[in-house]
């Protein structure tokens, strides 16, 4: 998820506060993303299991997706960003509940299967708002 939600960050900087600074932090945010995924997994091999960064990557990026649409939009199709917050939040969700949505669907799906579904459905919301966004006049 960490894949997706970094850029978008950039890009979301780059479309509202500065094209520059949004562009100069993607590489900066890529390697974040990338280095909170690389901790982890040496976590993991050191049987530690530390989220912590990774947790921290993944809190930021929504807080910064969730505050997006408060700034002044260029573009048509500004508040889909909150469908795309909303998808992200319910795949938290059912990452966190993942034992109880394995459960209601009476041992067919589990949370962590619909996780990935609405990770996916996030996606398509922002290709679909950027296939449909029009410039603004400023």
């Amino acid at each position: 998820m960490t894949l997706v939600f970094m850029p978008l960050v950039a890009a979301m900087i780059a479309e509202r506060i500065s094209v520059k600074v949004g562009l100069s932090l993607l590489p900066v945010l890529t390697a974040i993303r990338a280095a909170s995924v690389w901790q982890w997994y040496a976590s993991e091999l050191r049987g530690e299991g530390d989220l912590r960064m990774y947790a921290a990557v993944q809190v930021y990026a929504f807080v910064i997706l969730l505050v997006a649409p408060l700034l002044p939009p260029r573009y048509t199709h500004s508040t889909d960003l909150l469908w795309v917050v909303g998808f992200y939040a319910l795949a938290k969700i059912l990452e966190t509940w993942d034992r109880q949505a394995f459960a209601l669907t009476g041992r067919t799906v589990s949370g962590h299967t619909l996780k990935h579904l609405a990770a996916a459905m996030a996606g398509y919301w922002v290709l679909r708002m950027l296939m449909k966004r029009k410039p603004l006049a400023i």
